[in-house]
């Protein structure tokens, strides 16, 4: 049809409509249907290239759903992992505290089958409790809580030492491409808190007099509650330190590692002659050293502890 008798249809189309109805309400209801109707006519699609389409969202749907499950496989084992190594981590720190009075109220040394039997008796129900049973038997853990072995561990057997090990199967939630079923391993090493002999360790007469120092103090100390080997850390106002005396009535003057930073609150205590800027600072850590009494050098009698015996 030509174009000047196309504009001539429409234009008698559009007179029908507005000759219809001179209603101004129905007028634009008329207009509006006319343009609904090119709408509809300008989106509509070949039947070819639907199914086309179809096709293409059959093939690549299924594969972006299988990508996306197995990330979230990979996810889930990495949290398997991380949170049976916090589990483990904190065990270790408790078993490490009570370790002291455990060996002081049997007074043996630890054998294999009694190592066992701390691994299996404490550290394994401790892990468990800590987890819940429910998580570790819905994990990707083979076997849930009856997976996990400990046959590797060792508790208190060679230095004092704390050596817990888990041992498990994973088994990805989704089929990982390349991967199937695999073994894994946890593991946690921590020396027990049971102190260390200095004494034996510098190969001193058992019946010498043990003595207590600090690495930077010039006394020694024959009582290790005196009060001079105590840390009373106290934070005071800059404004009022210059009125503020030690137990000895000394003045406070500024620490030689972190004195010079200038902050509103310092910290002092009760028989020091520095007054820190930081709680972090190296010289408000007490290290207490027991040693012979004919190992302590130069270091003169504590006057309040030393005259003791």
């Amino acid at each position: 049809m030509p174009f000047g008798n196309r504009r001539k249809q429409k234009r008698r189309i559009g007179k029908r409509f507005i000759k219809k109805d001179n209603n101004p309400i129905k007028l634009i209801k008329n207009m509006f249907d006319m343009l609904s109707v090119k709408k509809r006519v300008s989106l509509r699609l070949p039947k070819r290239l639907k199914a086309s389409m179809t096709v293409e969202a059959a093939f690549v749907l299924p594969l972006f759903l299988f990508a996306f499950l197995n990330v979230i496989s990979i996810l889930e084992i990495y949290r398997a992992q991380s949170n049976m190594s916090a589990a483990m981590h904190l065990t270790s720190k408790e078993m490490a505290v009570c370790a002291y009075e455990y060996k002081t109220a049997f007074d043996n040394d630890v054998g294999k089958l009694e190592s066992l039997g701390l691994t299996y008796g404490y550290a394994s129900n401790r892990v468990k409790n800590i987890l819940g049973e429910k998580y570790l038997n819905g994990s990707p853990i083979k076997g849930g809580v009856s997976g996990i072995g400990w046959y590797r561990s060792s508790v208190l057997e060679e230095n004092d030492c704390i050596d817990l090990v888990a041992t498990y199967t994973i088994k990805p939630p989704v089929a990982i491409v390349g991967f199937g079923e695999f073994k894994m391993y946890n593991r946690m090493l921590t020396r027990a808190w049971t102190g260390y002999d200095n004494a034996a360790a510098a190969g001193s007469n058992a019946d010498e007099e043990q003595v207590y120092i600090t690495p930077d103090g010039t006394v020694y100390h024959r009582s290790r509650a005196c009060s001079y080997l105590k840390l009373s850390i106290v934070p005071v106002n800059m404004a009022v330190l210059e009125s503020k005396r030690n137990e000895g009535g000394a003045k406070y003057y500024p620490c030689e590692e972190c004195g010079k930073e200038e902050k509103s609150t310092v910290y002092i205590t009760d028989y020091g002659t520095r007054y820190h800027s930081s709680l972090q600072c190296s010289k408000l850590k007490r290290t207490i050293l027991e040693v012979p009494l004919s190992k302590v050098g130069g270091r003169g009698a504590c006057s309040k502890c030393g005259g003791a015996h």
